[in-house]
C-alpha cells in the first residue's frame, strides 16, 4: 500500500509538470477532441484484444501508443494529400500542431498505465 502511495505520488508530480508547461506556452493549444478519441479508441479495443497474459495496465499503454501513432500518421497524410503548397505557413503549423496530438495523448495515457501497473 505504501509502495502505491508513492506511484501516486510521482503519477501526481509529473502530471502537474506536463501541466505546468502546457499552462505557460497555452493551454488552448494542447486539446483536441479526435485525437483524444481515436486514443480512447485504441484504449479500449487494445484492452480488448490483446493477449490476456498482459496485465490491463500494459495493454492500455500499448494501445494508447499504437493510436497515438497512427492518429500521427493520418494527419501526416491529410496534410500531405492537401499538397504542402495548397497551405500558407501559419496552416501548415496549426495542421502539423494538430497532427501531434494524438502522440502524446498516448504517451501521457501509458505512463500513467505503465505507473499503476502492479
Amino acid at each position: 500500500m505504501q509502495n502505491r502511495k508513492w506511484k501516486l505520488f510521482g503519477i501526481a508530480i509529473a502530471l502537474l509538470g506536463i501541466l505546468g508547461a502546457m499552462l505557460s506556452l497555452g493551454i488552448s493549444s494542447y486539446f483536441h477532441l479526435e485525437a483524444a478519441l481515436l486514443v480512447l479508441a485504441g484504449v479500449t479495443s487494445n484492452a480488448l484484444l490483446a493477449s490476456k497474459e498482459k496485465t490491463l495496465a500494459r495493454r492500455v499503454g500499448e494501445g494508447a501508443v499504437y493510436f497515438g501513432w497512427l492518429g500521427l500518421l493520418i494527419a501526416w497524410i491529410s496534410i500531405a494529400s492537401n499538397g504542402f503548397n495548397a497551405l500558407n505557413a501559419a496552416e501548415l503549423g496549426v495542421s502539423t500542431a494538430y497532427s501531434l496530438h494524438p502522440l502524446l495523448y498516448g504517451y501521457v495515457v501509458k505512463f500513467i498505465s505503465l505507473s499503476l501497473d502492479e
